[in-house]
């Protein structure tokens, strides 16, 4: 058996770094995604609340006495808030899937991650171990050899 050495040495550190880094980008893309999400669901919402707005408008317009012009403007009006929602929409759940895809690419670079630490942990367990193995030989051979001079202070082995 061979002594380990006095310092700990992972074979695959190169790979557990890259995989650090691998999981810090995907969660900025993640952070990323999240945010543009977020943006365009405010958008959406600003465009819902100008849409809900100009429908009142349109419903008081049909309460009072207004030209059929402009209440035909303001139905074409609704109807372009309407396809400029349908867009919005649409991209909300575009960033939505995007950030679902992000969230489901951050697990799995964890996950990569996590295996390769734990294994790193174990193998530097295992050196922990090994090394403390090795100090204990040592110190018992040290122990045995101080004894034998101990009981024969001349070095010679039995004779007189």
């Amino acid at each position: 058996m061979t002594a380990p050495s006095n310092r700990f040495s992972f074979g695959l550190q190169r790979v557990l770094d890259l995989r650090e880094q691998r999981e810090q980008a995907v969660a900025i893309r993640l952070g990323a995604a999240n945010e543009a999400a977020t943006e365009a669901r405010a958008a959406m919402d600003a465009l819902a609340a100008v849409r809900n707005a100009n429908g009142a408008d349109l419903a008081r317009a049909h309460s009072r006495a207004q030209s059929v012009g402009q209440l035909h403007q303001a139905e074409r009006v609704l109807q372009s808030l309407d396809v400029h929602l349908d867009v919005a929409s649409a991209s909300v759940a575009a960033t939505e899937a995007a950030v679902e895809e992000a969230r489901n690419a951050l697990n799995l670079a964890m996950q990569q991650r996590r295996i390769i630490s734990k294994l790193r942990e174990r193998r530097e367990e295992e050196w922990r171990q090994a090394n403390t193995r090795s100090e204990r030989s040592a110190m018992d051979a040290l122990a045995i050899q101080r004894h034998s001079r101990n009981s024969n202070p001349h070095g010679m082995d039995g004779v007189e």
